[in-house]
């Protein structure tokens, strides 16, 4: 005789074996899901190295005012801070009473301002331009923007480093008794 296996189990079986893997159009939805997270996570961290190298050329422009005025301080010498739409440096008064380069090398030495960042200085709440002598001129007489005395006072004074199409700055700002302080500001 002719018997039909028509065991539960082994109908259990065929509709397992049907449903186990994952239709098309369920690995599409899932992979558009993925594809989306992945761009807003992209989009969230795009501008942070930018962000990091802003963070950090704000920490260094502080770190050497503090270096400058501690120099004053110590070896009992008024130093300049000034600064060009490219490069900031120190000086320092020399015998004849003229404002020079204060080292060529070390922590105080001529920096360049990395593009895309760019300066803003504010001495009494009004702006100050950056001052238009290159650093490698020698006919033209460079005047500090900022003075950092030997007695420990420093010209009141705030900076904002920016960069180019980007909101978020750091903000420096020291008083007379040189006191610094800096800030991100959004």
């Amino acid at each position: 005789m002719f018997r039909q296996d028509v065991s539960p189990n082994r109908s259990l079986q065929t509709t397992t074996a049907r449903t186990a893997g994952f239709t098309l159009i369920e690995l599409l939805v899932v992979i558009v899901i993925i594809g989306i997270l992945a761009t807003f996570a992209t989009l969230s961290i795009g501008n942070r190295a930018l962000d990091d190298r802003l963070e950090v050329e704000s920490k260094r422009l502080e770190q050497t005012l503090k270096l400058a005025l501690e120099e004053a301080e110590t070896k009992g010498i008024d130093i300049g801070f000034s600064y060009t739409q490219e490069h900031y440096q120190f000086l320092a008064l020399d015998k004849s009473g003229i404002w020079t380069p204060y080292v060529a090398s070390g922590p105080l030495r001529p920096r360049e301002i990395p593009a895309p960042f760019y300066f803003e200085l504010r001495i009494e709440d009004r702006p100050v331009m950056p001052a238009s002598a290159s650093l490698d001129s020698k006919d033209k007489k460079v005047e500090p923007q900022i003075l950092l005395l030997s007695s420990g006072e420093v010209t009141a004074f705030s900076v904002d480093i920016k960069a180019e199409n980007y909101d978020p700055y750091y903000h420096i700002q020291a008083d007379t008794l040189g006191k610094f302080q800096r800030e991100r500001r959004d």
